[in-house]
């Protein structure tokens, strides 16, 4: 009797165990954060991120519109007639890059917002995760008393149970109890391992979080930086685009103020061309005649010589006698530029003459009234640069007379208004005018070579400042030298 009542005590005392632990367990967790919260979230950083992809494409477009309008500023930069054209491209590029600024400045908004939203996902999934490992370090303290609480019990295993029951009533009963104990034991453990994927998968989101993060954050920094270059750009435009107004306005202006002398000046000068250009094909005529007369005499000379040859060889009974040979050189001038030195390479017979100095700021073409003739080269630093045969030849003309070599908006009066310049003759109708020069170190009937130093660069003459200013004219008409050079 004894014995029973002791048993009764045992299996009550391990029921009693087991419902405190399933207590215990069944108030151990607690939910964070709805799923429905969570989706919200996870929804808004969705959207946030395809508002970001989405402006990273519009970006890469307006890039690629700006290298497109930045390689067609380039190729009319330096042509006059292009002038229009290049200052539409010029304002198309002002609004392509102020669109790029306004682009850029909602992707920073936009990843500052998703900076700071996935700083507090990064918040909210650490204390999830804290709260996660809590549940299952509790789960585990849970479980652990339970255990123990069997122990106390006397009950070290089912089997233990089992084999102490009494009778058959009492071992139904051990048996009821062991399967609630093994499904409660079943459904812990289950939710341990749940825990426990949930925790990791958790731990996985953080970590891919605090990697975007950091990516976002560089990302940031970079079109940070990119916005400033953005704005550096736009103002660069601005000012090149109101400089270049300003200059046509300026030389217009200065045009329109001593109109009647720069073209009084301009046709008497071409008058003189023309006349020069006459007399040089007198020149080049009568040296032909003299030429083909000289040849005549020498041939009939050679006749002459050999008919008194074969006499003198049938009077000594062909005894022979000797012959002369003559020969001609010519001065070479030593070429002191190179412009394959600066990957230029040759159009034509002509070659660039400033090496070094590419820059176009005027064209051939009408200007104001006026048709200009020729190009005007230009760059940072011009002034002094040496001056350069564009091909072989012979100089027919030089004028060295003008002292004022300075920048003007009028004109001195001096070489027709080209200052100090010099013409070369390359022969078959062609000829080069270099104009404006600091000085003309060559001399009329000077025979030249491609590349020859002729003066440097100044701003004799009429001219606004230093440049050269370079014409071809192909029997007296001026031609387009961007055509040659």
């Amino acid at each position: 009797m004894k014995t029973g009542i002791f048993t009764m005590k045992r299996v009550l005392a391990f029921t009693i165990a087991v419902v405190a632990s399933m207590t215990m367990l069944a108030g151990g967790t607690q939910p964070v954060m709805t799923a429905q919260n969570a989706s919200a979230e996870s929804q808004a950083i969705k959207n946030n991120k395809k508002k970001i992809s989405s402006a990273k494409d519009k970006i890469s477009e307006l890039e690629q519109k700006q290298a497109d309008l930045d390689k067609q500023i380039n190729s009319t930069k330096d042509d006059i007639s292009k002038e229009e054209e290049n200052q539409k491209a010029i304002q198309e590029q002002i609004e392509t890059v102020q669109e790029t600024i306004l682009t850029l400045e909602d992707s920073i908004t936009d990843l500052e917002t998703e900076i700071a939203d996935l700083e507090e996902a990064i918040a909210k999934s650490e204390i999830k995760i804290k709260n996660k490992r809590t549940e299952i370090e509790n789960g585990v303290v849970d479980f652990k008393q339970r255990l123990r609480a069997m122990y106390v019990a006397g009950n070290s295993s089912y089997t233990d149970i089992l084999i102490g029951s009494t009778d058959f009533y009492d071992m139904l009963m051990k048996i009821e109890l062991v399967k609630r104990v093994a499904d409660h034991d079943n459904t812990m453990i289950d939710g341990l391992v749940e825990l426990k994927g949930e925790y990791e998968s958790q731990e996985a989101e953080l970590e891919a979080n605090k990697t975007e993060l950091e990516t976002n954050k560089a990302t940031l920094e970079e079109q940070k930086a990119y916005h400033t270059e953005q704005k550096k750009k736009l103002d660069d435009l601005y000012a090149k685009s109101q400089a270049v107004i300003d200059q046509l306005e300026e030389d217009k202006a200065a045009y329109e103020a001593n109109k009647e002398q720069i073209n009084k000046e301009q046709e008497d000068f071409e008058a003189q061309l023309q006349k020069l250009y006459k007399e040089q094909e007198q020149i080049k005529k009568k040296e032909e005649e003299e030429r083909k007369k000289k040849e005549e005499e020498e041939r009939k000379r050679r006749e002459e010589e050999e008919r008194k040859q074969q006499q003198q060889q049938q009077n000594n009974n062909g005894n022979s006698s000797s012959s002369n040979a003559n020969g001609n050189t010519s001065n070479s001038g030593q070429s002191s530029t190179n412009n394959g030195d600066y990957n230029y390479t040759d159009k034509s017979q002509f070659t660039w003459p400033v090496p070094g100095y590419y820059h176009i700021s005027y064209g051939v073409g009408w200007r104001w009234g006026a048709y200009h003739k020729g190009i005007d080269i230009w760059s940072p630093g011009i002034r002094g640069a040496k001056i350069c045969a564009a091909a072989e030849g012979t100089v027919i003309l030089v004028s060295n007379t003008c002292t004022h070599d300075y920048g003007k908006n009028g004109s001195c009066g001096c070489g027709g208004g080209y200052g100090n310049y010099c013409i070369i003759d390359h022969g078959n109708g062609y000829w080069t005018l270099y104009g404006h020069s600091q000085y003309m170190s060559v001399t009329q009937g000077q025979h030249v070579n491609k590349g020859d130093v002729l003066g440097i660069v100044g701003s004799t003459g009429y001219s606004t400042g230093d440049h050269l200013h370079f014409e071809v004219r192909l029997n007296g008409v001026a031609q387009n030298p961007s055509n040659y050079v």
